[in-house]
């Protein structure tokens, strides 16, 4: 009953309806669902599993944006924090990492920023920033092969993975603080169906081009990335009690008591 309130507390938070179609991920629940019309009217147009960031590092954080491009065999722009965190160490333990990873040092933004050396004074670069590393596209890309951006502060975003076997799993917190889909060809074809041409051969095709394509949404689509450890069961009806993995509930619990003025729950 608790979890219930929390997660009505939580809807109140929400952004109010816009005229736009809807995705939304529950990140405690690994779960994606989309809507073609606001307010969300019985079942969703498409729905698929969503893996998000770890609990005890890198949480997937709760916000509302608009998702503006779908990027068909994206580049993988390694963050700063993964450089100095895990490939440098990697990279001095073993030399080949770079290329057996598929990375390479670019100077510049952009896809189109050109390639550099790895030399020591680039390699230096990195940890300072003054250097990229990005991983090129392909199957074994982090990003999969098709990426879908929502421009925000917290540089997070949706996208495929190479990993498929983490979706078996019933815990799904292993991101770095993106939400990968398991789904990312469905998922592509439900948001460029509003578009003329794109069917799922197209969108399969573009996946699999010599070169990496952009495509501008002629309409932006909502996303929101919300927290409730309650949700329904889509062919049931029934309630489904999701593990409180962020502590997100135990905190809204203990501000609502110090609010209302009630002894802290132990």
């Amino acid at each position: 009953l608790r979890q219930l309130e929390l997660g009505m507390e939580r809807l109140r938070w929400l952004p109010h309806e816009a005229d736009t179609r809807l995705i939304l991920v529950n990140i405690p629940v690994f779960r994606l669902l989309a809507w073609d019309t606001v307010p969300p009217s019985g079942l969703p147009g498409f729905t698929t599993g969503t893996i998000v960031g770890r609990a005890l590092s890198t949480q997937t954080p709760v916000f509302a944006a608009s998702l503006t491009e779908v990027v068909f065999r994206p580049y993988w722009n390694v963050p700063t924090s993964i450089v100095r965190g895990e490939v440098l160490p990697k990279l001095a333990r073993d030399p080949t990492y770079l290329a057996r990873e598929q990375l390479e040092l670019v100077a510049g933004q952009g896809d189109a920023a050109p390639v550099v050396e790895a030399t020591p004074a680039n390699l230096a670069g990195l940890r300072t920033g003054a250097v990229r590393l990005r991983q090129r596209p392909g199957p074994g890309n982090a990003l999969g092969l098709i990426k879908f951006s929502f421009p925000n502060e917290h540089d997070v975003y949706l996208h495929g993975t190479p990993v498929q076997a983490l979706f078996a799993r019933s815990r799904r917190d292993f991101s770095h603080g993106c939400v990968r889909v398991e789904d990312p060809v469905g998922l592509a074809v439900w948001v460029l169906g509003a578009q003329d041409g794109w069917t799922r051969e197209r969108v399969v095709a573009a996946m699999h081009a010599s070169v990496s394509s952009r495509v501008t949404l002629r309409a932006p689509v909502s996303v929101m990335l919300l927290y409730s450890t309650v949700s329904v069961r889509l062919d049931s009806g029934e309630l489904v009690f999701a593990e409180d993995i962020y502590q997100h509930d135990a905190r809204l619990e203990r501000a609502l008591r110090q609010r209302s003025g009630l002894a802290p729950v132990s």
